[in-house]
């Protein structure tokens, strides 16, 4: 379901989306390893789906990530249709109403792997960001999101010094 003049991604059933943002990178980090707990962080620009999942699902395809299914928390997101098109296939879509309202999951691939995401609030500042999708991708340890967040805000903010001369 995708317009070959604009490369942009649809809902099914629904009308085009406004589409990709000026070509923005998508701010998203994974780990390498398969262990226990998150497996990477997004930092997305908003709270609306129509406009941010089309944009992760195709940076995560760029990467060899083929999301099959995304659910988010109804609490934490815009409510979106069922389904969206990217590219040549379908992605479903769903919500709960329950769990962490800092994760989303993703399911990918033939084998159905699961992968969880700590979602960075929007509004959050550049460093504390950056220093939260470094930390949700370090391979060989389990984080919880708080535990995640609580670690990149403990780090002080860089301050540059100004030398007299």
């Amino acid at each position: 379901m995708e317009n070959p003049r604009t490369n942009r991604a649809a809902w099914v059933g629904e009308q085009e989306l406004p589409g990709f943002r000026g070509g923005i990178d998508v701010r998203v980090s994974l780990r390498t390893d398969a262990g226990e707990g998150l497996h990477g962080a997004w930092w997305p620009r908003s709270t609306d789906l129509a406009l941010e999942l089309p944009e992760l699902v195709a940076a995560l395809d760029r990467r060899g990530v083929g999301v099959t299914r995304f659910t988010y928390p109804f609490s934490a997101w815009h409510r979106v249709p069922r389904k969206l098109a990217v590219g040549e296939r379908v992605v479903r879509v769903g919500g709960f109403a329950t769990g962490d309202p800092q994760v989303v999951t993703l399911t990918c691939g033939d084998r159905q792997l699961q992968l969880q995401l700590l979602v960075v609030p929007p509004a959050t500042e550049a460093l504390l960001s950056a220093r939260a999708l470094r930390l949700a991708a370090h391979p060989g340890r389990a984080r919880t999101p708080v535990a995640v967040l609580d670690d990149a805000a403990r780090h002080p903010a860089l301050q540059v010094v100004r030398s007299a001369g």
